[in-house]
């Protein structure tokens, strides 16, 4: 079925978000109008979307009581983690009032990097949900917390909204389709989609690398005429220049 983007209650509409990308990763983001959401199994985290402690033991009790002519290919807790990291794809931003130098070192790799800035409410007024399918398209905060201190049994898409403590820097708001059909599963999915956006409804504004070359803010200039981005591109503040 259609999904249609919500909004978690603890995002207000002029929070900013914040998405720190090499200049490969926004020429694409210009070129395909669309914000990438990759599969959660691409990420490098190999603790992406993994169910806290107490769930997955509940989980795996229930599965060990089902019986042997069960027709559900799900065969196990582990199973089914599977089967929801191919079918969850996300997009990750950074929540700030302003830009972030640890997010320029860590997700700018080098100084020839980029940072959209844009807003929870121009994300939700820019995009086009109505190509996407699945069971849901959330925009929400990350919780920063260890596995075994979550007591409660999520719903099973909360638990890519989880992250161990050690992260709480980044501030994470999601971006979060689910394409999971308890009815039909299967791991045969895309390794991402393309969630249609209009660009200069998107950005807010471009920032650059505090420390780029005069060069590299004349080529991103060159590159938002081309692709007509009608926003300011602002040199970081953070900088030695």
């Amino acid at each position: 079925m259609n999904v249609c983007l919500k909004i978690d209650d603890a995002l207000k509409e002029r929070q900013r978000l914040w998405r720190y990308m090499d200049l490969a990763k926004w020429i694409s983001l210009l070129e395909t109008k669309a914000i990438w959401l990759a599969r959660a199994d691409t990420f490098k985290d190999r603790h992406e979307g993994r169910f806290p402690d107490e769930m997955r033991a509940l989980m795996e009790k229930a599965y060990k009581s089902f019986p042997d002519d069960d027709p559900s290919p799900v065969k196990d807790a582990a199973d089914f983690q599977d089967y929801l990291l191919k079918n969850t794809f996300v997009s990750c931003w950074h929540k700030n009032i302003d830009e972030n130098m640890v997010m320029w070192e860590i997700y700018g790799r080098d100084t020839n990097a980029i940072a959209v800035q844009t807003t929870v409410g121009r994300i939700n007024e820019s995009i086009d949900s109505s190509r996407l399918s699945g069971h849901s398209l959330l925009l929400k905060p990350v919780v920063y917390e260890k596995s075994e201190d979550v007591q409660e049994v999520l719903l099973y898409e909360e638990c890519f909204f989880r992250k161990r403590p050690h992260f709480a820097f980044e501030e994470e708001v999601r971006i979060s389709l689910d394409t999971y059909s308890p009815a039909n599963p299967t791991k045969k999915t895309p390794y991402g989609y393309s969630l249609p956006a209009v660009i200069n409804v998107l950005i807010e504004c471009i920032y650059v690398h505090p420390d780029s070359s005069e060069w590299f803010v004349d080529v991103v200039n060159a590159i938002a005429k081309h692709y007509a981005v009608h926003v300011e591109v602002k040199r970081g503040s953070f900088g030695n220049k």
